[in-house]
């Protein structure tokens, strides 16, 4: 049986949904989709400069689980980045309210 999940503490918000390169329409570009859980850790450890311990705990989770969508977060954008996909941003909290 899987272990519920735990709820997390989501405070980020994307001011777009989508980011793309430029000159090429949306409709014809693959696209890579941050959950809200991966642009908040993304958010707190790169933009806001928090350690990861801090940041997981103010995401309300271990340092492991943070450690975990940071780095899926980071292939994500890198992928993008390299083979020119567009990335899509979370426009809402997915389910998680925030606290």
């Amino acid at each position: 049986m899987v272990r519920p999940r735990k709820p997390r503490c989501l405070c980020a918000t994307a001011p777009c949904s989508l980011f793309k390169p430029n000159g090429i329409p949306a409709r014809d570009l693959p696209r890579q989709r941050l959950t809200a859980e991966e642009f908040e850790a993304i958010s707190l450890v790169d933009a806001q400069g928090l350690n990861q311990l801090q940041a997981a705990e103010r995401m309300g989770v271990s340092r492991q689980t943070l450690g975990n969508a940071l780095g899926r977060a980071r292939r994500k954008i890198a992928e993008a980045i390299t083979r020119g996909h567009a990335i899509e941003l979370p426009s809402e909290f997915e389910g998680v309210s925030p606290q």
